[in-house]
């Protein structure tokens, strides 16, 4: 049973949350503006008067991650953060979104920024960055898209188990480690589980923000 909101009155904003349950607790592949009419109790024509199109009503549900991602109240700032730290702080807060709605994957990789609430949304978060010391330039918007490129691909890692294969057996692991030394050095942070997902998230995210203005340009 879908945990619906507490105001049940029909709105842009319930839709997208019940959307989203939906979602969760069904998986994307099944979802249908008809079986979303019926979780809501009203014709899918009522729905259709808020989201034209099912493909419209995915954009309202990636704005609506992307609202909840960028939201600063929920961002574990302080006042002395540099920008490179509030971007990384921004980056484990979509990761721990998504891990939260992890059937929603598929909408967040492949539907880019479309709305006029997304741009602004953006908007206001990179005046924020700027305030913070960020500059603007020909490259950083491939930073962000590398950010949310990374984040994204390893919370599918993360979240998404394998199907059909995919299962480490570890006897041939570790008779693989033993013939090949160098294997084993490489592999054994991983396999002592030194490192927990969020701090080999980390890791990643800061190598990537840290390590921009050293880039080469080609």
């Amino acid at each position: 049973m879908v945990d619906k909101p507490l105001k049940e009155t029909l709105s842009r904003e319930y839709i997208l949350q019940i959307s989203l349950a939906l979602i969760d607790r069904d998986g994307i592949t099944s979802f249908t503006m008809r079986k979303l009419g019926r979780e809501l109790h009203v014709s899918p024509m009522a729905v259709y008067r808020y989201f034209p199109n099912q493909g419209n009503l995915f954009d309202g549900l990636v704005e609506f991650i992307w609202n909840k991602s960028l939201a600063l109240n929920e961002l574990k700032l302080t006042a002395n953060l540099n920008w490179q730290k509030i971007l990384i702080e921004l980056m484990s807060h979509f990761r721990r979104t998504l891990l939260q709605h992890p059937n929603v994957l598929p909408l967040m990789s492949t539907h880019p920024l479309v709305t006029a609430r997304q741009f602004q949304l953006v908007g206001s978060f990179l005046t924020f960055l700027v305030e913070k010391g960020m500059k603007i330039q020909p490259t950083t918007i491939f930073l962000v898209k590398s950010l949310a490129v990374y984040t994204l691909g390893f919370v599918w890692a993360e979240a998404i188990e394998p199907e059909n294969g995919g299962v480490i057996d570890t006897a041939n692991l570790q008779n693989s480690k033993q013939k090949l030394p160098i294997l084993k050095e490489f592999m054994d942070s991983l396999q002592s589980e030194q490192f927990d997902e969020e701090h080999q998230f980390l890791l990643g995210i800061s190598a990537i923000i840290n390590g921009w203005d050293a880039r080469p340009f080609v």
